[in-house]
């Protein structure tokens, strides 16, 4: 057997999985999804002994001052709240009536944002179960929009895009690129709400900021578009107050940074919603995506060279 039927099959075998996991959240108390999260969540911390080595390693860099046990008890938190995000998401994604325990705290911020008719980018981070907040923002009235990256089982990615669509979310792929752009400049004209993210590493894209004093590739597409949509930029993020219970802040309206030099001005805005995201991670490090090597990449020496591309 090839190397690329193996994967077929393991993506058919983790997409029968997946549809069978929804379909019992659809009709099982959310208090066992808890549980099962929990049961699951352990296990993998004790299992996969790769991702949590990243996840110690990523946690060393941002808080050297924490002690082993400290970081270790952070990890094993999150390899559960990541278990229990999962069944979570699946079970409001079959039940949406249940969002009412999730609160939006600072709506009125979004409002006033949307009241320019420029759209809104609203500015977030992969903390919380942040797929949450598109469906809670549909519920609540907005034409929220989420920029997705298009899974490689066909009848996988088709399946979520219609549990979106039923949950009110539009969706706009990442890829192609272009058509990703002309996607979210449209929403925006249309004064809609898009959701982007800028926490995670971006090869060698954007500019390199300190993300926890360590230089990281950081995205900065949420910069460009709402500087040529002149869009609103509205930071928010979710967190997990309890058992089936969130909270969506939002904040409000952050002006961008404004230079005669357009690099300088992407680089200094970098540098600022970076900062903001990581005194949302301080708070709440256990919902956090210790797992991803936001470090990765590093400024090669041509990157080094070119004014305005890393933060000094």
């Amino acid at each position: 057997m090839n190397k690329e039927r193996k994967k077929f099959l393991k993506r058919r075998f983790g997409w029968y999985a997946i549809r069978g996991i929804i379909s019992l959240n659809g009709i099982l108390p959310l208090s066992l999804s808890y549980f099962a999260g929990k049961t699951l969540g352990s296990i993998a911390y004790l299992c996969v002994r790769r991702h949590r080595k990243i996840a110690l390693n990523s946690l060393a860099v941002a808080f050297p001052g924490k002690s082993l046990k400290e970081n270790r008890k952070i990890v094993r938190n999150f390899f559960i709240f990541m278990a229990q995000g999962t069944f979570e998401l699946l079970h409001f994604l079959k039940n949406p009536a249940e969002l009412g325990n999730t609160r939006i705290q600072g709506k009125k911020h979004l409002d006033e944002a949307l009241k320019k008719k420029r759209g809104v980018i609203l500015l977030t981070a992969h903390l919380g179960n942040f797929p949450l907040m598109s469906l809670k923002l549909a519920k609540a009235g907005y034409t929220a929009n989420v920029v997705i990256r298009q899974m490689r089982d066909t009848s996988a990615n088709n399946y979520f895009h219609n549990l979106r669509l039923e949950g009110g979310v539009k969706t706009i792929c990442s890829l192609p690129r272009r058509q990703c752009i002309s996607g979210i400049l449209n929403a925006l004209r249309n004064n809609e709400v898009v959701i982007m993210l800028m926490d995670q590493n971006f090869g060698s894209g954007g500019v390199w900021v300190k993300f926890f004093n360590k230089l990281a590739a950081t995205p900065v597409g949420p910069i460009v578009l709402a500087v040529r949509a002149k869009a609103a930029v509205v930071p928010a993020y979710i967190y997990r107050e309890g058992k089936g219970k969130h909270c969506i802040k939002v904040f409000p309206q952050e002006e961008l940074i404004s230079s005669d030099n357009k690099q300088e001005a992407i680089l200094l805005n970098a540098i600022k919603f970076t900062r903001m995201i990581e005194g949302w991670i301080k708070e709440f490090p256990c919902q956090w995506g210790w797992i991803h090597r936001r470090w990765k990449s590093q400024p090669s020496k041509k990157d080094r060279s070119e004014e305005f591309k890393i933060e000094e």
